[in-house]
């Protein structure tokens, strides 16, 4: 072979390395062939393989805020961060009640005990009058009151006496259920039976009052009393009909006295 056969060869394989590259396909070449047919995709070749990536481009613009998505689960807590700086110093409280020594101690003790030996003195008072009230016999109770009697007849200033001594005082009828309570009682010690009221007008006379002073509220006058006869009818008596007259405050009656 000569040399411009040789040169001849070469240019055509470069030719056809060349045609290869551009159409992605050369058909096959035998090493005794001296005509090489090489087709392209249009030809219905087999696609070659993809190219190489390209050089990254420009940075588009930026596209619309989306809606907001939905809100996800709670996170788990998070540490316990370090201790924050101390505060400045607050203002200064009010001053305390100053504290109770040893001394005073006792001495809220003995009062404490001479309370109780008053509360133990007013019960056995209590028991004592209570006592008493056992020695009169022919009670009667009306609402929050007890009348009772000892069966013996004295004057007002006496009867006013015993009962008093006794924890409590003359009848004082408010209402006519009380007042039925004191005529029942006369009515058991027979016909007749009198006694006083906590009733009187040795203050002012004519005008009829209460023991302490206040204005009776509540009468039950038998028909032409109280006529002050005589002019020396202070006291009031009630007989065991129930209806009351004034009469003079030496005569005797019966002794009821009234408790609450």
């Amino acid at each position: 072979m000569n040399v411009s056969v040789l040169l001849g060869l070469l240019m055509f394989g470069e030719s056809l390395k060349a045609l290869t590259t551009e159409t992605g396909r050369c058909e096959e070449i035998t090493n005794t062939c001296a005509v090489v047919s090489c087709g392209t995709h249009t030809s219905g070749g087999t696609p070659g393989r993809d190219g190489r990536d390209g050089k990254e481009g420009p940075k588009g613009e930026k596209g619309e805020r989306g809606q907001q998505g939905a809100r996800g689960n709670q996170g788990p807590p998070g540490k316990v961060g370090p201790p924050g700086v101390k505060g400045d110093q607050g203002s200064t409280g009010e001053k305390g009640e100053q504290g109770r020594s040893a001394t005073s101690e006792v001495e809220v003790v003995k009062g404490q005990m001479k309370t109780l030996e008053e509360q133990l003195h007013t019960l056995q008072a209590n028991f004592n009058k209570y006592n008493k009230i056992l020695l009169f016999h022919g009670g009667k109770q009306s609402g929050e009151k007890v009348f009772v009697s000892n069966g013996q007849e004295e004057s007002f200033e006496s009867a006013q006496k015993t009962c008093r001594e006794a924890g409590g005082h003359l009848p004082t009828p408010r209402n006519a259920a009380e007042n039925y309570a004191v005529q029942e009682i006369l009515q058991t010690k027979g016909e007749s039976t009198k006694t006083f009221l906590g009733i009187s007008d040795q203050q002012v006379e004519g005008i009829f009052k209460y023991l302490g002073g206040d204005k009776i509220t509540f009468t039950n006058w038998n028909l032409g009393e109280p006529n002050n006869s005589k002019d020396n009818e202070d006291c009031v008596e009630i007989q065991d009909n129930g209806k009351w007259n004034d009469i003079p405050c030496s005569m005797l009656r019966l002794v009821i006295c009234e408790f609450q």
